[in-house]
């Protein structure tokens, strides 16, 4: 996802060069641009939680409750 947002930050730029953006939209794609960074920060914490949590269940239901009887 990194690639792709240093992607859009290219694209934003290049078109800031060129003028043709308001004042007002290269704020919005800049607060777009930061804020879409935090939800892929966040997407990737959130990943490395649930694999960290799947690893210590990895019996899966059916076999634990035919375990338990």
């Amino acid at each position: 996802m990194s690639e792709k947002l240093e992607q859009y930050k290219e694209r934003v730029a290049g078109a800031r060069e060129n003028g043709g953006l308001s004042e007002d939209v290269q704020t919005l794609l800049s607060d777009m641009l930061e804020e879409l960074a935090e939800l892929s920060r966040s997407n990737k914490a959130l990943r490395k939680v649930i694999l960290k949590n799947g690893q210590g269940s990895a019996m899966s239901t059916r076999l634990r409750d035919a375990l338990y009887e």
